[in-house]
């Protein structure tokens, strides 16, 4: 059935958000009932612009994943749907079943949903508002020092923008990779969250007084983190970019599209920078986890990527390739 133009009816309603809500918390033991303690805390996810087919599952992962870097937990999700004309309910109910899903396995609650055929939009894009609790005080007076202080990489660069691939551009995957290959990037998806990462990373520090200032990767990828953790910490940065670690297959998948691996949204990866970084990185391989020293902070503004014995500058954040990739929806 087409949904009409608008807000979705009362009936719609029913049947492919709040029935659908009830049924996927059934089977969620660790759904809350109630309000975060502490609802002073809120953060506008990005939209979720593209991989259609997944826009609710990574709009909150995106809301969980910057969320966490700040320090805080996420207790409820809330989510504005709009959709093209012309859309299937079956599509309204899918969306639903991946917030429920996404939402429910990290104890998050559902708010209010709003869901709305416009014209104003070609394909569905979930934004999502998400309030959540601290689990990490963050000031200014624990910023970490430059040239005291580690940068941290935890967790491969990459992984959502392989995993945005894989969906939206499968049949032409086939071509190249094997079946086993493409599988097993679509389970990529159970390893973009950073939340587990972020609050281990966050534990007391043995050096009183700090704690780790905390980048996720997100639209932009690598590249525009780095930015964005520079901007945070009022330092510069001298990076090693052949340390970045990267998942052979993103490597592969990336040249295929002939897209800068770097530069391609990248939830699942977590920069930390901390006085205390070495500890914080045998803390999260002591546990399988997989982080690495890329760099340190630095005096000054000057921004150093080192690639071998290339040295250049980082430039401000471009657009995430992805977002530049002509024909990324035409399956």
């Amino acid at each position: 059935m087409d949904l009409r133009y608008g807000s979705a009816d009362e009936n719609v309603r029913k049947r492919s958000i709040r029935d659908v809500i009830l049924h996927e918390g059934q089977k969620f033991e660790k759904v809350q009932n109630g309000f975060p303690s502490d609802t002073g805390f809120y953060l506008e996810a990005e939209p979720s612009l593209l991989c259609p087919s997944r826009a609710g599952e990574l709009a909150v992962i995106s809301a969980v994943n910057r969320l966490a870097a700040g320090g805080i937990r996420a207790g409820i999700f809330t989510p504005v749907i709009l959709l093209p004309p012309g859309t299937q309910e079956d599509v309204l109910r899918e969306l639903m079943r991946q917030i429920c899903r996404t939402a429910f396995a990290h104890g998050i609650r559902i708010g209010e949903v709003k869901a709305e055929v416009t014209d104003a939009v070609t394909r569905p894009i979930v934004i999502g508002t998400a309030a959540g609790d601290r689990f990490c005080e963050q000031n200014s007076t624990d910023s970490p020092a430059a040239g005291e202080s580690d940068i941290i990489l935890a967790g491969p660069v990459g992984m959502e923008g392989t995993y945005i691939l894989v969906c939206e551009q499968f049949q032409a995957l086939r071509e190249r990779f094997s079946m086993s290959i493409l599988a097993r990037m679509k389970g990529l998806n159970e390893k973009l969250s950073v939340l587990p990462i972020a609050e281990r990373a966050a534990e007391k520090s043995e050096k009183a007084g700090t704690v780790p200032v905390m980048v996720s990767l997100g639209e932009g990828g690598f590249f525009a983190g780095l930015w964005e953790l520079s901007k945070k910490t009022g330092c510069g940065l001298d990076i090693d970019l052949q340390s970045v670690p990267l998942l052979q297959e993103t490597i592969e998948i990336t040249d295929f599209f002939g897209i800068n691996p770097y530069s391609m949204r990248s939830a699942g990866s977590l920069l930390i920078a901390a006085a205390d970084g070495k500890k914080i990185q045998r803390r999260l391989e002591e546990e399988g986890r997989i982080a690495v020293r890329i760099g340190k902070l630095t005096a000054g503004k000057e921004k150093i990527i080192r690639n071998g014995e290339d040295v250049r500058y980082l430039d401000r954040p471009q657009t995430d390739t992805l977002a530049s990739m002509p024909g990324l929806f035409m399956r």
